[in-house]
């Protein structure tokens, strides 16, 4: 009788990359960035520890391309919605985290220690804000030049205080699960730019 023998898949090195990437995203999403460990992540690619640590030679490396790839999929998601309304790419954004806590906690807590120059995340953390402010800026002058939005608001303040309602929602939500994030949410907005026409 013939022993069946599993063979392993030979990947290209982007492809286990992303494997591993996704294997912390699972990881970091359901225990944490502090308690999800890299032979955590290790195990749910399948990989040895140094097999991982041969891709990314930190947990910090890895925490930072994780942070990548989740901030590529939440571009690509929202770039997927066809609303350009600020409220509805508000609720996905939000709706999104909340399916994935630990990486909601995760974005909490990185954003918090990035403010030091000194963090290892801190230029990337700045990058971050940066963009985010920029796509939600570019969305309400759009919004204001269709007539959408009232043409008295200023763009640039208005992404800032979507940005920081977006922050301070979710650091609320994470010490108070019981509230409901979208419905403060969208009372934020209701108070920022009124109604939805």
């Amino acid at each position: 009788m013939a022993v069946e023998t599993k063979r392993r898949t030979r990947l290209s090195a982007e492809a286990r990359r992303t494997q591993i990437l996704e294997a912390a995203l699972e990881v970091f999403g359901r225990d944490g960035f502090r308690d999800g460990s890299l032979q955590d992540v290790a195990d749910e690619a399948g990989l040895s520890q140094q097999g991982l640590l041969h891709y990314f030679p930190s947990k910090t490396e890895l925490l930072l391309a994780t942070l990548d790839r989740w901030q590529e999929r939440a571009v690509d998601e929202v770039d997927s919605l066809e609303s350009s309304d600020i409220r509805d790419l508000g609720r996905a954004i939000l709706r999104r985290n909340l399916r994935h806590p630990g990486v909601m906690r995760l974005r909490v807590v990185i954003s918090a220690e990035a403010t030091s120059p000194a963090h290892p995340a801190h230029e990337r953390m700045s990058r971050r804000y940066r963009e985010t402010h920029a796509f939600f800026a570019d969305h309400v002058a759009s919004g204001v030049a269709r007539g959408v939005y009232p043409n008295h608001l200023d763009a640039d303040a208005v992404a800032d205080a979507i940005v920081g309602i977006l922050d301070g929602l979710q650091l609320q939500h994470l010490l108070r699960p019981e509230m409901d994030l979208i419905a403060a949410f969208d009372a934020a907005c209701q108070g920022l730019i009124g109604s939805k026409g």
